[in-house]
């Protein structure tokens, strides 16, 4: 059984610890590990967080079985959510804990989901392009020190939604 809870303030300051180990291991093969460093404290340190929590992203943890097995960041934006981040623990991927995440904030909000995606990640650029994601442009981000994030935006088409 699936289920999501809105993560607290009190988690949101272990955030990093949680966050951190699961991003290395996703990008370690992908991105210099001066990159990984340098993103982690960017989106997990608790200050930063807290910025991006005023600016409307919302941070829940999906449960399996009661079992903490990872989390998303998103934000509710007018025609689309934005999902920032979904990550699950190792042991709980292949297990349509993905899909789940999509189709309950589809369903919970109506909208399409739009989402941003390393051009270096394979494994997650199939998975979503296995969900009916397409890939609507290719971006470039400066992080500085000769560092960039090359991304795919991708959508999923909510076919429920009343245009």
């Amino acid at each position: 059984m699936i289920t999501y809870k809105k993560i607290d303030i009190k988690e949101l300051k272990e955030l990093y610890d949680y966050a951190t180990p699961i991003w290395k291991e996703c990008y370690s093969e992908m991105i210099p590990s001066e990159q990984i460093e340098l993103l982690c404290h960017k989106y997990f340190d608790y200050e930063n967080i807290e910025k991006y929590q005023k600016d409307g992203m919302i941070y829940v943890y999906i449960y399996y079985n009661k079992e903490r097995a990872g989390f998303i960041a998103y934000q509710v934006n007018d025609d689309h959510v934005y999902l920032d981040k979904l990550y699950l623990q190792k042991e709980y991927r292949g297990m349509h804990i993905s899909s789940n995440a999509f189709e309950n904030l589809m369903s919970l909000y109506n909208k399409d989901i739009v989402l941003n995606v390393n051009q270096h990640n394979e494994r997650g650029l199939r998975a979503y392009l296995g969900k009916d994601f397409k890939i609507v442009e290719t971006v470039t981000y400066d992080l500085g020190n000769g560092l960039y994030n090359n991304d795919y935006i991708m959508r999923k088409t909510n076919n429920f939604v009343k245009k």
